[in-house]
């Protein structure tokens, strides 16, 4: 009798807590711990506006469009004239509004639910507006013992501060051109307790991935250059995310540019792969974790839609439509702070299927 009281008691406790969560779900607040920088203007481009053409507007809506789908397909090859125009073949018809700016600069805004759907019926990728945010830590060795690590702030070496300025503001474009949240150091006096110089010539890892914390970043792009020339093909680039990393050489363009390829690669999604994954998460023991974790899952780019399955103690499965396969959910959800992963065996009864991902929550993101 004792242990059939038991028994109801968990059963009624797991409802009361079942509906409780169902009830604040469309009122939780938005994770500020989850990894990922928003980008916004994946479907507008700045490109110069043509002084001669028999159709300046319509020739300047038709880069300005390219720039847009290499940001949304991570492939740079979406953004030729021919693979352009097979996709979109009228670019004008797309542009929600246009503005013309100083030195001879148009932006357009696009239609983005006609983009997308174009994307999703051609078979494209589409890296969504979620992405994680690069910290950029590139070292400049230009000879005489000048030595410099590039910052945001605007103080640079005596002789050389055009110079500087001109290659930060071409890595910056780099970035936006290709929708990558990039972010410099400040290359203050707490960061250079943390790392040297040295530590990024000699691509070391550990200094930089712990004084990039300091920015939130969700990856590292460390480059080491011997120049400051901006069209040097030399500079050795390194970008590590999560327990992934990559190697180039290339210019200074190339340092975000190839950064986004390698991302894109492993984070846009595909209409026609869509899939429903169930995911467990252990020790999610609050109504503010399940707020916090239900929100982070339906932020994914991958995720199309989140809702509980079954609520069991301190345990939550969820079933997610996500654009993806397992290995794709698993690739983004290792770039959390809140989840970790944690063994596949279970204690829930009566499951129904057994979880295709096992999580626990992390106590102190």
């Amino acid at each position: 009798m004792s242990m059939l009281r038991e028994k109801n008691l968990s059963v009624i406790s797991n409802s009361l807590l079942s509906l409780l969560l169902s009830l604040i779900s469309g009122v939780c607040l938005l994770v500020g711990t989850a990894a990922a920088a928003r980008v916004d203007n994946l479907y507008s481009a700045t490109v110069s506006l043509p002084e001669k053409g028999a159709q300046p507007l319509d020739e300047a809506f038709e880069r300005a469009l390219g720039q847009v789908l290499v940001k949304l397909t991570g492939l740079p090859e979406a953004g030729r004239d021919a693979a352009r125009a097979g996709l979109l073949p009228n670019p004008a018809s797309l542009v929600q509004q246009y503005s013309r700016l100083p030195g001879n600069q148009l932006n357009a805004q696009f239609d983005a639910k006609a983009i997308r759907a174009a994307l999703d019926s051609a078979g494209l990728p589409v890296w969504g507006v979620n992405r994680p945010l690069v910290a950029v830590w590139l070292a400049i060795d230009f000879g005489g013992a000048k030595r410099v690590i590039l910052s945001d702030a605007s103080g640079s070496p005596a002789g050389n501060s055009d110079e500087i300025a001109v290659l930060r503001d071409g890595l910056v474009h780099s970035a936006d051109a290709r929708g990558l949240p990039v972010v410099l150091p400040l290359v203050d006096a707490e960061d250079l307790g943390g790392v040297s110089f040295a530590d990024i010539w000699g691509n070391f890892q550990g200094p930089v991935m712990q004084a990039s914390q300091r920015y939130g970043a969700d990856a590292i792009l460390i480059g080491r250059a011997n120049s400051l020339d901006i069209t040097d093909d030399q500079v050795r680039w390194t970008l590590t995310s999560g327990s992934e990393q990559a190697s180039w050489r290339g210019d200074i363009a190339a340092g975000p540019g190839q950064a986004a390829d390698y991302l894109a690669q492993r984070l846009a999604t595909y209409a026609d792969s869509a899939d429903t994954l169930r995911v467990l998460v252990r020790n999610v023991d609050t109504l503010e974790k399940y707020g916090q974790l239900k929100n982070y899952l339906s932020a994914l780019n991958i995720v199309e839609q989140a809702a509980v399955a079954r609520v069991n103690a301190d345990q939550l499965e969820f079933d997610l439509i996500v654009r993806g396969d397992v290995l794709r959910l698993e690739r983004v959800l290792s770039r959390s702070r809140l989840l970790r992963p944690a063994s596949s065996e279970t204690d829930m009864l009566e499951t129904g299927r057994l979880p295709d991902l096992v999580y626990a929550w992390v106590a102190d993101p």
